[in-house]
Order: C-alpha cells, then structure tokens, then sequence
C-alpha cells in the first residue's frame, strides 16, 4: 500500500463525533463544552452551550449545531428553567418549565410557547390542567384559584368561554351553562346561597336577564317569566279573590263588592244587634246612608249560604297595580271565616274589646250556639199569663250517639302554576248549618315558611273582607 493511499477505516470502528471542551469564549462571546461532528465540525451529541449573554445555558442533546432531543435551559439568576424537548432549535414537544417565584408549567410546546395539553401551578396557589394555544388557556380545562374558585369548561384566550361549571366556594355560587368572555352569557343555571335559590334561564353580562325560572327552595315559592337585572320583572304584592272560569263574570274580583258590607259588618258587632228587637236600629241607620241608584253595579257579590259549601271560587295573586300576577307558584295559604263581636272589657266593663269567634268549615253540629249571642226571647202566652220555662230535654236511655263532626278551624294549601288555585266547592268547604244568617269575614293569610330577607319573595300581608251569609230559599 502506497504512502499516499487513503486510509479505510472500518465503519464499526468510525467515530462520527469528537469531544471538545472551550476553555476561552469564542469571538462572539459564547462557550460550548461536548461532542461536535467530525464531518461538520457542528455540535453533535451530547453538550453544554453557554450563551454570549451569559444569561442562558443550554445542557442537552444537539444535533447539526442545533439543540435537538432532550435538554435542559437554564436562565441566568435564579429565573428558572425548562427541561424536555428541543427540535432543530426549538422548544417543541413534551416539557417542563419552572419560574424564579416557584410557577410550574408541565406539558405540550410548540415553537417555545405552552399549546396542547398542560398543567401549571402558580405561585399564588392557582392552578390550571387542560388545553393551552399560544400560551393561553384555550379550549377545555379546569382552572382552580386561590379563593376556592373552580371553573370546568371550555376556554378562549384565557377566558370562560363556551360551556361550563364555576363553583364558588366563598359566596355560595354555582353556575353551570354558557360564557363568553368570562361572563355568564346565555343559557344556564345558577345556585347561590348553597343552593337556597336556583335560577335556570337567560344571563346577559353575568345577570339573570330574559326568560328564566328563579326558585327560593326554602320556602318553595318559584317565579316563571321575564328577568331583568337579577330580579323578577314584576313581584305578586297581594291577596285576590276572583269568579271562576265557568261564572258569567269569570275572573272579576269580589273585593270591590265586598266594601259596601264593612259599617253593616261594624254595626252588628254588638250581640244587641242580632236581638231581633234591635234590628230596627240598624236598617233605620242604614237607610240615613246614600244608596246606591237603582240598576248601579256595585260589584260582584260572593253569596254565601247557611249549611251550604263555599262556591268555587279562584284565590289569585296581583301585582301593585291589583293585576293578575301570572307566573308564581308554590307560595302556602290559609283561610280562616270569623265574626266580630264585642264584649266588656274584663277591667273596664264600661270598655268594649273586639273579639273573634271562629267559624269551623264542614262543621256538621246542627246545634251549636255562640254562648255570646242571646237567648231567644220567650213567647209570651195569649191569655196574659206569664210564659212557662221550656221544658226540660227528656233524657235519652239509649246508647249516646257520637259527637258530629265540628269540623276545621282552616283551610290551606299552595298556590297553582299560574299564580293562582281554585278553592271551595266540596264538602270541606262546608259551611255549618247553625251559623246565623249575618256578616261574617273572611281572612286570607300568607304561611310560606322558609321566606328571607335575601329571597326575591317576600311574606304578602292578610286579606280580609267581609262576606254575606244567607239562609237559602
């Protein structure tokens, strides 16, 4: 073999790299210590590069003079590092970074920005896991925040945006529906106060705004409507007692009728007054008063009757402005029947109290008597004689017959989805058959528990009215 003959070397035997280690910077002022190509004299394998700046090293694989596989690039100072893949110079693939104030983010780069899937937990206590683009959250995730926060859904430019769930732990909030921009915007449903009110609807810029239905669940009342700024567009504010669908004045209110009863309704508070002696006092006031012109509708009256059910009726409930307030349901009520009467006071007997002597529905007693009205006066006997005592009740040797029923003191129960419940009509309704044909009133009350002070609900104040009650012809 001649001097001059290129030498082969066996391929297995071939070292494609060389170590070189720079003790003096370079003209540019960086320093590289590993492996470079022995066919390109470029950094190749395994290395450490310290940059001009001295501010970033790079420790990891390069390949062509480009960091390429694993490494690891620290940043001057104390910043921090990262540490996973490179690709022809470039952050790309699976990695971890971690800040000088302790943040970590571990997952997908691209191009040395966080875009894929990826996980970061900050300093402040905050974390993130789900997808990123460019850096931001972007698509879904699960972002929770130092409060107590928690947002499930999806993301755009890290934002709520699209469909999701924000618990928040601090003030008793849960959502669950549609941002965007990081408000509530669209459909969805909101808990707050742990759960005491439920809002599922429209949201516009974070408020209840359009359609919805708000419910207080602890007191069971639910409003069904148009929402604006958090709050139900209109509010029932009272009691209304209506004709019934199959009446000829359906739904027209007894109420104004029911005015022109309250001073004879006063005048018989004296058990004088129903002495059959004294009525002449009352008709000859009554006749003193302004009357109304012959064929004048004074208003719808309700007719009672002795020993009959109360008709069916509707109990509604009107807004401000005395209109049917549509839409709210499961608010509680109670009916109660009375009669005023008045009695000595017990230290000032030259002082009357008004008191109240309940009427019970579906009382059957035939022969109950009030022990505050008045005996009936005896019949006095034509021949002058003095009236004989009635006399004695002969007694019965028979097995006594139990007691009749003497009915309910009330009657109650929820209002209807359309803001109103169809009452009376049966034989619960009904009114004993020893009531004397007089005014009575009738008492209306709101007994929803559970009301706050928070709630959009609030407690509506007692309905009294006073009614006529007639023997039937």
């Amino acid at each position: 073999m001649a001097f001059d003959d290129p030498v082969v070397i066996p391929e297995s035997f071939a070292a494609p790299t060389i170590g070189i280690k720079q003790r003096e910077v370079t003209h540019v002022g960086s320093r590289y210590e590993g492996s470079v190509s022995i066919a390109t004299g470029r950094r190749e394998g395994q290395g450490t590069y310290m940059y001009p700046n001295s501010f970033f090293t790079y420790e990891g694989e390069w390949l062509d003079g480009k960091k390429h596989g694993r490494g690891r690039m620290d940043f001057g100072d104390g910043y921090g590092y990262y540490e996973g893949d490179f690709c022809e110079g470039e952050i790309l693939g699976q990695g971890a970074q971690c800040w000088r104030d302790g943040t970590v983010y571990t997952g997908q780069y691209v191009s040395g920005e966080r875009h894929g899937q990826g996980s970061m937990d900050r300093s402040d206590g905050s974390s993130y896991n789900g997808s990123w683009q460019w850096n931001k959250y972007a698509g879904e995730g699960e972002l929770n925040l130092p409060n107590g926060d928690c947002y499930i859904g999806a993301f755009k430019a890290h934002k709520y945006d699209g469909k999701g769930v924000l618990t928040q732990p601090g003030t008793d909030r849960r959502y669950e529906g549609l941002f965007e921009a990081g408000l509530f915007q669209g459909v969805g449903e909101l808990k707050e106060r742990g759960g005491a009110f439920v809002y599922t609807g429209e949201f516009v810029a974070n408020d209840m705004c359009g359609s919805g239905t708000g419910t207080d669940t602890a007191s069971g009342i639910a409003y069904t409507g148009r929402w604006q700024a958090n709050q139900p567009s209109g509010r029932s504010a009272a009691w209304d007692l209506v004709a019934s669908a199959d009446s000829e004045r359906a739904g027209e209110s007894f109420l104004p009728g029911s005015e022109a009863l309250r001073e004879e309704a006063g005048d018989q508070q004296s058990p004088a007054a129903v002495d059959p002696k004294a009525k002449a006092k009352p008709k000859a006031k009554a006749a003193a008063s302004p009357t109304p012109g012959e064929g004048e509708d004074v208003g719808l009256e309700l007719e009672l009757f002795v020993g009959q059910p109360i008709p069916q009726v509707v109990l509604r409930l009107v807004d401000s402005e005395k209109n049917p307030f549509l839409g709210e349901a499961g608010r509680r009520w109670k009916v109660t029947m009375f009669r005023e009467r008045q009695v000595p006071k017990e230290d000032d007997p030259a002082e009357m109290d008004t008191i109240r002597r309940e009427v019970r529905f579906g009382d059957l007693r035939k022969n109950y008597k009030d022990p505050l009205d008045p005996e009936p006066a005896a019949v006095p006997d034509p021949k002058g004689k003095a009236p004989s005592p009635p006399p004695p009740a002969e007694e019965d040797e028979a097995t006594p017959e139990s007691e009749p029923y003497n009915g309910e003191a009330s009657m109650d129960g929820v209002v209807g989805a359309e803001g109103e419940v169809v009452i009376g009509n049966s034989e619960a309704w009904l009114l004993p058959s020893h009531l004397l044909p007089l005014i009575y009133w009738l008492r209306i009350e709101d007994t929803t528990e559970g009301v706050s002070p928070e709630s959009f609900c609030q407690l509506l104040p007692p309905l009294e009215f006073p009614v006529r009650v007639k023997v039937p012809e």
